[in-house]
């Protein structure tokens, strides 16, 4: 069995948690990573390494089809906001390719990556979301109404590691604040990630003071729910989570659940969820494998094995979906020498 994990960036730990899944089964086949930079760490751990367009260049997925069929790919799981809109929307020519893609279909993608249809979406649901507000003058006048106050959290509505958010206190801070994402938008990847004008794609909330979970859901290539993670947020780093705790509260687990059965998505998707002491709020949804997974492996889950058991049509143990509660993690780094002999071209230049 091959296994394509793509995006990968800094993750060695996914490459390695694949490689050993597959060792632990006996089932002889290779983990391929395949990221935009050459130099990306992870691009020396892998069994074959792919050096790929970034992920909304027009030829990203020639790359990833390319890849697939080279290394006859049995399965792709992918690790970033930017590619899963295009690697959704090719499922079904993945599929005829003998490829079982653990990511939602492009419904789900575009309902999720944007932050304004999270009250449509989820108030159906009975899950709380923040009060929201598309531009300037509505949240101008929420806060004439006092339906809101601040501090306000000013953000892209489909973003991405932290690109464009300010927290601000008063209107003046609010307006720069604006044109500033505006500026970021139109300055980064986002711009291309989404149809709508960059002044269009900000999103001003409320900010929910309190306990700030990540919590995730896994679902099978059919969409049948099988099980969440959560954690306590210690300490973020770059948008993502640097130290935790493992929990198993019933409450997130319920949300999780809940989330996981509506959308019926295929693969992993990750959640953040605030709890201001009494209302829990589901604040950002990532329609991808969560780098804050790695936690909940060493805590005792093993959701690599449960993919690649899901792709050989094999029976998902029941410990591989289940983490011990209040275990502390943190990060740490490590330093990899780059050999660029270890990396291909995923397109001949």
């Amino acid at each position: 069995m091959n296994i394509l994990l793509t995006s990968t960036a800094r993750r060695i730990d996914f490459v390695k948690f694949f490689q050993f899944a597959l060792k632990n089964a006996s089932i002889d086949g290779k983990v391929i990573t395949a990221d935009p930079e050459y130099n990306a760490p992870s691009l020396q751990a892998g069994d074959e390494n792919y050096e790929i367009p970034q992920q909304i260049d027009t030829n990203y997925m020639e790359a990833i089809i390319e890849i697939c069929k080279k290394q006859h790919v049995n399965c792709l799981v992918p690790l970033n906001d930017w590619e899963v809109p295009a690697i959704s929307a090719h499922k079904k020519e993945l599929d005829k390719l003998g490829v079982s893609v653990f990511a939602p279909d492009s419904n789900i993608v575009e309902k999720v990556r944007d932050k304004g249809k999270y009250r449509e979406l989820l108030d159906l649901l009975d899950v709380k979301t923040p009060l929201s507000y598309f531009n300037v003058e509505s949240a101008k006048k929420a806060l004439e109404r006092r339906e809101v106050s601040f501090p306000l959290i000013v953000k892209p509505r489909n973003g991405s590691a932290s690109i464009g958010i300010e927290i601000i206190d008063n209107v003046e801070d609010m307006e720069f604040a604006y044109q500033h994402a505006v500026r970021q938008i139109k300055e980064s990847p986002l711009d291309g990630a989404t149809s709508k004008a960059p002044e269009d794609n900000i999103i001003i909330q409320e900010v929910i003071e309190g306990e700030k979970f990540s919590v995730d859901m896994f679902n099978d290539l059919n969409g049948r729910f099988l099980t969440s993670f959560a954690r306590k947020q210690l300490d973020m780093r770059g948008g993502d989570i640097d130290r935790c705790i493992t929990v198993n509260v019933p409450e997130l687990t319920d949300i999780a659940k809940q989330l996981g059965k509506s959308f019926g998505h295929a693969g992993y998707m990750n959640t953040d969820i605030y709890f201001n002491g009494t209302d829990y709020y589901v604040i950002d949804i990532n329609p991808r494998f969560g780098g804050g997974y790695a936690f909940t492996h060493l805590a005792g889950a093993d959701i690599p094995a449960a993919i690649i058991a899901l792709t050989a049509g094999k029976e998902v143990q029941e410990d591989w979906l289940c983490q011990k509660p209040d275990i502390e993690l943190a990060r740490h780094d490590t330093v990899v020498s780059i050999n660029k002999q270890k990396v291909m071209q995923a397109l001949d230049a």
